[in-house]
């Protein structure tokens, strides 16, 4: 069988970004398996950040067409949440909502949109070695180290900040040649069309995909001269309001949802961050972090490690040079990633989690512009993908004489890295639990008159007193939210990656002031908290226990007042699974 260097160039350079594609589908199935590509199977998404992303989905796909786009009435009823701050991934949402009715109940697409994150991160990853290294074998190789960067499989938690692909184009746009102005706007274009993608995924992604905009739009101006200032300034103008046009269209601004700077710092990177493996190696020491500091995981392999070692294994003096004048081809580039690796750093400045230097007077003026990205150690994934970008390029000029040696090295470094994955090869990334789901039969008798499912007190993580936290078990809004989503019903309770304190506020003061007055509605089911069930011992309200919560209503009739009554009427703790 020919090799791919023996066979027509033209032939491989059109299949190799597909094999990129490929790999990462093949990793993505290694680390979880094929049931997570079941877009009916609940189980590999039923904890955490994912669950909470799935039930926005499943109240978001059958509600009416509402502005802004992914506006969910039903969640946290009486207040409206749009589905962005759900991170349910506005884009995809609204790519499946049109087809919600031939959809089953339990759709969801987590699954779909990992395999398609892992099979852009191969496919970019090739297409980014296009521009280091002209041999074949190398751009699959180094697609391969991308692939298997930790920082992607460690956010599988967290389904829309797996979008790292977008991060290798805007890479890939940086170094893309130019032979006239036109091509420049062509690229302009292209990462207009990634700003818009990432403002529909995620905020964070949109503003990592927007600083290398800037650095981008720079570069063609400065370093380049095909753009004027004025020209690169106006294209960065429409980029801004594009993606702000964008962030309104999904109701990330606009809607009174603020954010206060609680959690920068806390959430920051480390400065070992690229070193430090952090459980992910079994043969490297790791070093402690902050609580908060594994948003800002930023190790780059040992396979990446390994290679880092043997390029620079060599007197700086024949190679500083080369790497020099690639530093100024890319300035900007670089001057942007170094400002968020900073601010990934944050105010408090840590190194093996110990305070290194605090910086917290500098920032404090600027808080109100850092308070949306308090999470500021995901910016850290910038640096990560350019040290490792400039470890593939160093390797594939030093040894560009050596093609049996670059393959060999690089393989190596493939090599290592795949096995040296023990979170993936252990198969907890992905725990299968049953989704949360209320089991009493009796659910299945809830009259078509009840319009509203009401905790009491809701569950609204960050709204603040009055809305008391842990009174529930940490599930309960799943169930309930489920519930609410199965009967077409309102709930008054999610976990919400951003909320309106004062909105959260006011309508826990509303419905505390109706539970002490007595007004209850006969269309909504109430779930008492353990706490509060002497204010529901009322004789104009049925109470009984169902799944271990107390449910109370007030309506006078219907078959599932008259299985209320037939439960028992004081709560036994749940089995544990």
């Amino acid at each position: 069988m020919s090799s791919p260097e023996a066979l027509p160039a033209s032939r491989w350079e059109r299949l190799l970004p597909w094999l990129g594609a490929i790999l990462g589908v093949v990793w993505f199935l290694a680390a979880f398996g094929p049931g997570l590509l079941d877009p009916t199977n609940l189980r590999p998404v039923s904890r955490g950040d994912l669950a909470q992303h799935v039930l926005g989905w499943f109240h978001f796909r059958n509600v009416p067409w509402s502005f802004p786009l992914g506006s969910t009435p039903t969640l946290i009823h009486p207040m409206t949440v749009a589905v962005g701050f759900m991170d349910s991934n506005p884009w995809v949402a609204l790519a499946f909502k049109p087809f919600s009715r031939w959809l089953p109940q339990d759709f969801h697409y987590v699954g779909l949109w990992f395999a398609l994150c892992f099979a852009l991160q191969g496919w970019m990853g090739v297409k980014l070695m296009e521009r280091l290294s002209p041999r074949l074998m190398p751009r699959l190789l180094g697609a391969a180290l991308f692939v298997t960067s930790p920082v992607l499989l460690f956010r599988v938690g967290h389904d829309t900040l797996c979008a790292h692909w977008m991060l290798l184009a805007m890479g890939l746009l940086h170094l893309r040649p130019h032979a006239d102005s036109r091509a420049a706007w062509r690229t302009v274009g292209w990462a207009l069309a990634l700003n818009v993608l990432a403002a529909g995924v995620h905020p964070y992604l949109e503003m990592m995909v927007l600083a290398l905009t800037a650095s981008l739009l720079v570069t063609l101006a400065w370093v380049e001269h095909l753009l004027s200032w004025r020209a690169a300034a106006a294209a960065f103008g429409g980029v801004v309001g594009v993606a702000v046009g964008a962030f309104v269209l999904f109701g990330y601004v606009g809607q009174g949802v603020g954010s206060e700077a609680i959690g920068f710092g806390f959430y920051s990177a480390d400065l070992l961050a690229l070193i430090n493996p952090n459980g992910w190696s079994s043969v490297l020491p790791g070093w402690s972090v902050g609580e908060g500091q594994y948003e800002g995981f930023g190790y780059l392999g040992t396979g990446s490690l390994a290679l880092s070692a043997v390029a620079l294994l060599e007197w700086p003096a024949r190679w500083w040079p080369q790497a020099k004048a690639a530093v100024k081809a890319q300035l900007p580039l670089v001057v942007v990633v170094l400002l968020l690796s900073l601010l990934a750093f944050s105010s408090v400045v840590t190194a093996a989690g110990h305070h290194v230097l605090t910086m917290r007077s500098a920032v404090e003026p600027l808080l109100p512009l850092l308070a949306p990205f308090r999470s500021s150690g995901r910016f850290i994934w910038l640096l990560n993908y350019a040290v490792v970008t400039g470890v593939l390029a160093l390797t594939v000029w030093r040894w560009r004489q050596h093609p049996r040696v670059l393959v060999a090295l690089l393989l190596g470094a493939v090599a290592i890295q795949g096995v040296d994955t023990p979170n993936m090869w252990r198969g907890n990334l992905l725990p299968s639990h049953p989704w949360p789901r209320l089991q009493a039969p009796e659910w299945e008798r809830v009259d078509p008159f009840y319009r509203h499912i009401v905790l009491f007190p809701p569950i609204l993580p960050g709204a603040g007193e009055p809305c008391e936290e842990g009174i529930f078990p940490d599930d309960a809004y799943l169930l309930f939210g489920d519930l609410a989503y199965r009967r077409g019903v309102t709930t008054n309770s999610a976990a919400l990656a951003r909320i309106d304190a004062s909105q959260a506020m006011a309508a826990c003061r509303s419905l505390r002031s109706d539970v002490q007055s007595g007004r209850f509605a006969e269309d909504t089911l109430y779930v008492v908290g353990k706490k509060q069930t002497a204010a529901f011992q009322r004789p104009e309200l049925t109470c009984g226990v169902l799944d271990g919560y107390t449910v109370c209503v007030a309506a006078r009739q219907g078959q599932f007042r008259e299985a209320l009554v037939r439960a028992p009427s004081v709560a036994t703790p749940l089995p544990k699974e």
